[in-house]
């Protein structure tokens, strides 16, 4: 398995979890507002995943590149 592929899959989940809450605390289930809050899931979870390797390789827990 590769170093990366564990902040991949917990990106992965995040990105389920963060669209979940979002969906249930905005209140409406319709398909647009799904659709809006899948789109900004997967934009906050590639930026976390950006962000956690960033910082992953500067203190040592990943290789650097």
């Amino acid at each position: 398995m590769k170093p990366e592929t564990p902040l991949k899959l917990s990106a992965i989940v995040f990105a389920i979890l963060w669209t979940a809450w979002m969906v249930w605390w905005s209140g409406t289930f319709n398909a647009v507002n799904i659709g809006i809050t899948s789109v900004g899931g997967v934009l906050a979870a590639w930026l976390w995943f950006l962000g956690m390797r960033w910082y992953f390789r500067r203190i040592g827990l990943l290789p650097r590149s």
